[in-house]
Order: C-alpha cells, then structure tokens, then sequence
C-alpha cells in the first residue's frame, strides 16, 4: 500500500514534468503573470494627468494659477488656450482629462476681494483618474486660495500665523493608516496574486482529475483500492506543490514590490494552506463533473471574474444586494483576498472574529467539496466497473 502510495505520487510528478504546457501553467505563469499585474501599478497612484488650461485674461494672477497645476505631482499643463470649444474638443479626443475654464474677471475679482469663481471639467468615464483628479484639483484650489487669503490678512499687519488661523480656524492633520500614499499597488497588489493563482491552481487541479479516464484509472481495469489511492495521491501532490507555489509567489510579489508584512507569519501560512485546501476540493469537483479539460476551462475562466467581484475585494459588501452577499459567503475568494490584504498590511491576525471566519469559511467549504468530488470520484468508479463487468459478460456470450 505505502508503495503504491509513493509510486503514485511520483507517476504524478512525471506526468506533470512531461506536460510542458501544464507545467508552465502551473508552476511559472501564476509568478510571471502576478509580477506583470502588479508591476502595472507600481507607481502606486494617478500623476501626471493632462489638463488644458483656458486663459482668456493672461494675468499674473492667471498664470499663477496654472503654474500651480502644473507644478504638482498630479498633473501636466499641457495646453494653455483662448478657446472653451478648443478644449472641450481635446477632452472628448482624449488628449486630456480635465480642463480648467478661469474666467476673464478672475484677477479682477480677486483685486476688489471678491470670490473667484473657477470652472474644473473632469473626464469621468474613468473613475479612477476622474476621482484622483477631482481631488487633487480641490488640493490645489484650496492651497491658492488659502495663500491669497493669508496674504491679504499679512498687508493689513497680521502675522502670517495669525493670517493662517483667521483663514482656517479648524486645522485638520490627516493620518492615513496602512495604506499612507493611498497606492493602488497596496490596495490591489495582494488580492490580485490570489486571483491569479486562483484561476491557475484551480484550472490545473481540474485538468489532472479531468484526465483520469485517459490515464486508465476511471476506465474499469484498475482495482478499486487502488483507484481511491490515486486520487488522494493527486489531492496531496497538488495539494503540497500547490501550497508551496502560493508561498512562493507571495513572497517574490512582496519582496519584488516592497509589501510591508505587518502581521504574523503563520497567520498568513494558515490562510494560505486554507485556501489552497478549499481551491484543491473545488478543483477536483470541477474536473470530475465536466466532460473534458476544455469544459472545465471555459466554465473556470467564464465564473472568475464575477467571484472577484462578488469576493467583496474591490467593492464592498455593504453596497451590495443582500441576496449576493449571502452568495459571496459561500466563494473561496471571499475568504482570501481581503483577508490576506488585512494581514500582510494591518497586521491582524485570526483573533480578530471576520478573519477567524474566514478561515473557518474555506475549511468548511474545502471540505465539503472534497467530500463531494470523493463521492463523485468512487461513483465514476462503480460506474466504470459496471461497464466493464458488463462488456465482459456481452463478450463471453
């Protein structure tokens, strides 16, 4: 029995380094596409967004005030026209994302101490730079307006501080936590590398159980021990490879990509084996059920997507109907990619009760799908016995 044990572990092995293709997808494309997701946000945020300044005044003022845009972080002056119409139609082309109308009484305004009004126009169809841009913009707004304010308080005699508090009475000091540049590859980054592997892991698991009939073990022929013992030598075999492997893209993702591991090592172990647990039962299920490899890959790659977005990764559960919620409790994602996100960059641990649940959550689902495609794996069996104790009979007749 141990023999055939390690002879089956070891037939694995072989079959998955004589599958080219299958080792690629296993083992390297899960690191080489997880370093290309993640290195497309490496810059972290939105800068340099494209504006068009109209000026129809050219002032001092005016021109002050373009500088400011331009000098930040976030953005490019890139066209500073005469024309509203002009810009309207770079916007609408893709040549910017924002524009800037200041209107020809600005500096005016601002000589007889009046209110400047300043019209913003922002490209929105992408709400990513629309809301980074719409924000920065204020940023830069409120800064002007803050230093001609103080500088008008300074010409009558007050100090420069006394100018401040007379302008912002309420002074706010921000502290963003865990997340301070408000980088996307933070908030993104881990819980991407779970998908990814996901998707992969998943679709290989899948892929060895759908190839049990070709490999002879669901064709009858092979005794029935023997058959249960190939399929818990599959479940450890990619169960250890499989556990190693999302080890070891976390660790190239975060070392490469300057993750901070804020929280405990073993938690994020335990997570990982966990889930891996979970994908390794679904797995099996999926490739026992559907007809051939093909079919298990096109009903993977047709549900990945909407479980990321049902997972409650990139936006939450609370804006979601109820009933979809209570789908999303019961998907493998879930149960990864926040959770990891809130290890590696909070620094909790299982103590705290949704990630305990979480954990909880993929060792139940994991094991009711092992218990599942088990079933499903000894009726396939039975059913190939049946065939052949029956070809036999028509045979001997």
């Amino acid at each position: 029995m141990i023999l055939t044990f390690f002879k089956g572990f070891w037939r694995e092995l072989i079959r998955l380094l004589k599958d080219p293709r299958g080792l690629f997808m296993f083992l390297i494309a899960p690191l080489l596409l997880n370093i290309v997701v993640c290195g497309a946000f490496q810059n972290g945020i939105v800068n340099h967004i494209p504006l068009a300044a109209v000026d129809t005044a050219s002032s001092a003022k005016t021109r002050e005030l373009i500088r400011a845009f331009d000098e930040s972080d976030r953005f490019d002056v890139t066209a500073v026209l005469q024309d509203t119409e002009e810009a309207k139609r770079m916007l609408e082309a893709g040549e910017v994302e924002g524009i800037i109308v200041i209107p020809e009484n600005y500096t005016r305004a601002l000589q007889l101490g009046q209110q400047a009004e300043v019209l913003v126009g922002v490209n929105s169809t992408n709400n990513l730079v629309g809301n980074s841009a719409v924000v920065s913009i204020m940023q830069v707004v409120k800064t002007i307006s803050t230093q001609i304010a103080v500088k008008s308080y300074v010409a009558t005699g007050s100090s420069v501080a006394e100018g401040t508090a007379k302008v912002m009475p309420v002074s706010t000091v921000l502290r963003p936590w865990f997340n301070p540049q408000f980088s996307y590859l933070m908030y993104l980054g881990l819980g991407l590398t779970g998908l990814v592997y996901h998707q992969l892991f998943m679709m290989a698991v899948a892929s060895a159980f759908g190839e049990e009939k070709k490999e002879g073990i669901l064709t009858g022929t092979m005794p029935k021990g023997d058959c249960i013992l190939h399929f818990f030598n599959k479940m450890i075999f990619y169960g250890v490879t499989g556990f190693l492997n999302i080890l070891l893209n976390y660790a190239v993702i975060m070392k490469l990509f300057g993750f901070p591991m804020r929280g405990r090592q073993e938690d994020l172990l335990l997570l990982c084996g966990c889930f891996v647990f979970c994908l390794l039962g679904f797995g099996a299920l999926l490739g026992l059920l559907c007809k051939n490899t093909i079919h298990a890959m096109q009903w993977l790659m047709a549900l990945t997507y909407p479980f990321f977005i049902l997972s409650g990764f990139s936006w939450p559960h609370t804006e979601m109907p109820a009933a979809l919620v209570r789908v999303a409790d019961f998907l493998p994602a879930t149960h990864f990619m926040s959770p990891v996100r809130d290890i590696v960059l909070m620094g909790i641990g299982f103590e705290r009760a949704s990630l305990a649940h979480s954990r909880n959550m993929l060792l139940l689902l994991g094991g009711i799908a092992f218990a599942v495609s088990f079933g499903v794996f000894i009726w396939k069996v039975l059913q190939a016995e049946k065939k052949q104790t029956t070809g036999e009979e028509v045979v001997e007749a």
